[in-house]
């Protein structure tokens, strides 16, 4: 007996390579309203042809006609106002409050918020943030899937077949809401949703692997891609180290991490030819990245914890500074090079003249 699909409203804070395919996808689910909040050049990409989708799923179109409004964050004052069922926030783990914080006027009493970042800290704040506004309902979630922008409002999905999106509540059984979004994710085309019972398992066994692969990937390079690490012996090693010092901390923390997540982690490295974190992707390419998210707060929670993490701290240590130079921070001593320049001696030198 087929199950009936809800008709909800979603608002889906970003149109990048999370919130743009999973928007899309669930955009085409009979009776879903969809609207997406985002600006400059995502603004004008998706009122002109909507979503776009290059995907090992199968490629789709989402034209502005069947979107729900199109917010400009720029310009929230004049925006459209309507209660959604649910607010999907697709933005990167550190801009995850601000962003939560913008949607609050489209927060209603039965609105749930579902998060989709990387990361465990940020989960205990979006829930705070809720909780204090009075209304609406926070979930803990997350997604895997390889995905990233190719232009505005076109998304390039390469691996992870099929992605899919991991959450479940804090604590108790699934709400009638939470039930009716399981029922949507389950009628989507190109993905899954995954309602967990014991949801931070889930998400403390991914936050452990794509640390701990960012750790030796992003410090290692382009080359270090993950169906190189398990080949490497010294690559591996590092791996398994800062694997164990993550896992020790989940177990910290009374959740579970069973023994067999970790091999079954290993065949994933082995298969998944030519892939690369985006942390490690962003910070390769001089932007902001989620290194403090992800290896930054398995330091920090480690001093908390009382639990050692020498291999993490040591590859946080060597990452950050390329974060913080993305990020337009000052940093003492360092110079920064111009387009052109290569490395001369201890310092940067000009380009040669043509």
């Amino acid at each position: 007996m087929a199950v009936e699909v809800p008709s909800l409203r979603w608002l889906v804070f970003g149109c990048g390579g999370v919130g743009g395919y999973f928007g899309a996808r669930i955009a085409k689910v009979k009776g879903q309203s969809v609207s997406f909040m985002v600006r400059n050049q995502a603004l004008a990409a998706l009122r002109e042809h909507g979503v776009r989708i290059q995907s090992i799923c199968g490629d789709d179109t989402v034209p502005p006609s069947v979107l729900g409004p199109i917010i400009d964050t720029q310009n929230l004052d004049s925006a459209e106002r309507f209660h959604a069922d649910v607010i999907m926030l697709g933005c990167k783990a550190w801009e995850a409050e601000r962003c939560l914080r913008m949607c609050e006027p489209w927060c209603g009493p039965n609105t749930v918020v579902l998060p989709l970042q990387n990361g465990v800290e940020g989960l205990s704040t979006i829930k705070e943030i809720v909780v204090a506004w009075g209304k609406g309902h926070a979930l803990a979630g997350c997604c895997n899937i390889v995905s990233a922008i190719k232009e505005p409002g076109f998304i390039k999905h390469w691996a992870a077949d099929p992605p899919y999106i991991t959450f479940g509540e804090f604590q108790g059984s699934p709400t009638a809401r939470t039930l009716e979004i399981k029922a949507v994710l389950d009628a989507a085309s190109g993905m899954e949703g995954h309602l967990e019972e014991d949801v931070l398992s889930k998400i403390w066994e991914k936050f452990v692997f794509i640390t701990s692969t960012t750790a030796v990937q992003a410090t290692t390079g382009p080359y270090a891609t993950q169906d190189v690490i398990p080949l490497v012996p010294e690559l591996q090693e590092t791996w398994r180290a800062a694997m164990g010092e993550v896992i020790a901390l989940c177990r910290s923390y009374k959740i579970r991490y069973d023994d067999e997540f970790l091999e079954n982690r290993v065949k994933v490295l082995q298969v998944a030819v030519g892939a690369t974190t985006s942390c490690s992707r962003d910070l390769w390419a001089g932007r902001p990245s989620e290194v403090d998210d992800l290896l930054g707060s398995v330091v920090r929670l480690g001093k908390e914890q009382n639990i050692p993490t020498p291999t993490i701290s040591a590859c946080y240590s060597a990452l950050i500074l390329r974060d913080r130079l993305a990020r337009g921070v000052a940093v003492p001593g360092v110079k920064v090079p111009g387009e052109g320049h290569r490395i001369c001696g201890p310092s940067w030198a000009a380009p040669e003249a043509p």
